[in-house]
């Protein structure tokens, strides 16, 4: 009984021990914030990251611990859980055959900024449609 009792407390620690390690460094961060209804009715996050438990600090890293005073994270925090555009345009890249992958566009390749068409605290847009209003529902669905 004393075996099964130890397997059981080692296997609890080693469950833990091994998620906590996969967690991001902002996971194992004591420091919370308190955002208001507010800011928070203001500022919502796409369903996909609020799935995901999200918190300001998991984006907006170093800036502090008042949101009101945050600012956008550019490529760089996006692309820090998002790896990389060439990884994005390959994920895509069933669409190259219409010339439509969005992350490998036929006009800018993969050099275009997220935030051109990604929001996160707002609705986001498709610059493709910009000239090709006729062709994107054909192309691709709702931008995230």
């Amino acid at each position: 009984m004393k075996n099964l009792n130890f397997i059981a407390v080692l296997l609890c620690f080693c469950s833990f021990y091994l998620s906590a390690a996969d967690m991001p460094k902002s996971d194992l961060n004591v420091t919370k914030i308190v955002v208001s209804d507010e800011l928070r009715a203001k500022h919502k996050l796409k369903p996909h990251h609020e799935h995901l438990a999200f918190d300001c600090l998991d984006c907006h890293v170093g800036q502090g611990d008042d949101p009101s005073k945050f600012k956008a994270i550019g490529d760089e925090g996006c692309l820090s859980c998002h790896k990389s555009k060439k990884l994005l345009a390959e994920r895509l890249k069933f669409m190259d055959t219409l010339k439509a992958n969005p992350h490998n566009s036929v006009h800018d390749g993969p050099t275009l900024y997220c935030d051109e068409c990604h929001f996160e605290h707002k609705e986001s847009t498709n610059m493709c449609s910009e000239c090709h209003e006729h062709e994107i529902p054909q192309w691709m669905g709702v931008t995230p």
